[in-house]
């Protein structure tokens, strides 16, 4: 086959941007370095948007899917929760979830193929050569979906080097359900943990058989010290009587769509989820982002308007600022701190600022 685009990454946003394009009839190529199923560490938290973008219903899902209608954020050990009158988003396993999306592109039609590292991106006439471990691919269009990393967006994207970048370390074991039942009076409800510099946020998540625990931050405090203060914090109320089950924790890290994006689009290439640099900024949830900026991308795709890709964007997520980035740099970490710490403790912006706005809970 030869394809009409080659999207490089399986995880939900090129996943999702292959599946609607071969669907709609287009001959699509999609790489991915690792074999799936495979692990990826993720709070795994999931929109009602995001759903209804990937057509899919809580019925229909075979696999975890933790509705929740409350979520609770620790502020210096106190806890103020939040809650919606129905189901206001969800949990799911991503090593599950990314490979159920995966699968179903290649239903519609894609040919994936695992196992396969792109190590370079170059144009090539009207289109790119794209060098992989099983050998030279040409394509005419190609969308980078590989993730923070993303060899298109580094090739082809104006990456800056000084992006906002979050780092996290997570794990994520299976427990079984009555057992995490009896760690904590939460079950399947988020219980966030903010940082005592607001520079990011802790996590104890129990959805279904599974517990994910992570930290998530901007600068500051390395990443360690950060996870072994939530430890000491988690093992304090109770919640680590199974801490020698825990899988290992692991780090990743991704940029979150602040003052200097990158360059999603261009001569027939495109940029979607964190290959554009699309999490959120002060949450850093990178899921809904990912599955949204995936259809949008399809959209572009299907219509030959590739140049409208950024201006959709920024309706669907409003234009990156200098704001917030400035307003960081410039402002004493003090008065920072106090208005993060009133925004939480807030019934209204900790619910409509936070976690609807930040989060796209709701």
């Amino acid at each position: 086959m030869i394809p009409d685009v080659v999207v490089v990454g399986g995880g939900p946003a090129g996943s999702t941007v292959a599946w609607r394009l071969a669907r709609a009839g287009g001959r699509v190529l999609l790489l991915d370095a690792a074999r799936f199923p495979r692990v990826k560490l993720c709070a795994g938290w999931v929109t009602r948007k995001a759903l209804a973008d990937l057509e899919l219903t809580q019925e229909a899902y075979p696999h975890t899917l933790q509705a929740f209608r409350t979520v609770s954020v620790d502020i210096d050990g106190s806890t103020y929760a939040s809650a919606w009158p129905r189901v206001a988003s969800y949990g799911i396993v991503r090593e599950q979830f990314d490979t159920y999306l995966l699968q179903r592109a290649a239903v519609a039609g894609a040919v994936v193929q695992e196992n396969t590292r792109v190590r370079a991106v170059r144009p090539a006439g009207r289109g790119y050569e794209l060098d992989t471990s099983g050998g030279r691919i040409s394509a005419p269009l190609v969308i980078g979906a590989g993730g923070h990393g993303c060899p298109v967006a580094r090739a082809l994207g104006n990456v800056r080097p000084d992006e906002s970048v979050i780092v996290t370390q997570e794990s994520e074991t299976r427990v079984g359900a009555e057992r995490l039942r009896a760690l904590t009076p939460s079950y399947g409800t988020p219980e966030l943990f903010a940082e005592p510099d607001f520079h990011g946020y802790g996590w104890y998540f129990t959805k279904g058989d599974f517990l994910n625990v992570g930290v998530g931050a901007q600068g500051g405090l390395r990443i360690a010290d950060r996870m072994a203060r939530l430890l000491d914090r988690l093992r304090a109320m109770g919640r680590l009587p199974i801490e020698s089950l825990l899988t290992s924790f692991k780090g990743h890290a991704y940029s979150v769509r602040r003052s200097r994006p990158r360059q999603v689009a261009g001569r027939d290439f495109l940029l979607v989820g964190d290959g554009a640099g699309m999490a959120r900024d002060l949450s850093g949830e990178g899921i809904g982002p990912a599955v949204r900026s995936a259809c949008l991308a399809a959209d572009a795709v299907a219509s030959g308007r590739l140049d409208g890709y950024p201006a959709q964007l920024d309706a669907a997520f409003g234009s990156p600022s200098a704001i917030v980035g400035s307003l960081a740099t410039w402002l004493p970490d003090r008065i920072l701190v106090g208005a993060a710490r009133l925004a939480c403790v807030t019934p209204w912006t900790r619910r409509k600022w936070l976690l609807e706005g930040a989060f796209g809970i709701g």
